[in-house]
């Protein structure tokens, strides 16, 4: 069962000057502490706003917004 999802931003690209977020890296927390990182889980188009990358990984993993964690 996963107990957080953290996502990390490009910081390459961490605010882009058209205003998109790319998403880089996310890892995915089980309740052991175990971790599974996952490169390439988003087509990294770009995201306007958090709340909507947050929304859409929360929806593949099954998860709460509320779970699902950003960082730069």
């Amino acid at each position: 069962m996963i107990r957080q999802v953290t996502v990390y931003l490009d910081d390459n690209e961490l605010e882009t000057m058209d205003g998109a977020f790319r998403c880089g890296p996310v890892v995915c927390e089980n309740l052991g502490g175990g971790e599974e990182v996952h490169n390439d889980l988003l087509d990294n188009r770009g995201y306007w706003n958090l709340g909507e990358l947050r929304a859409e990984v929360a929806a593949l993993f099954r998860v709460p917004a509320e779970m699902v964690l950003l960082s730069a």
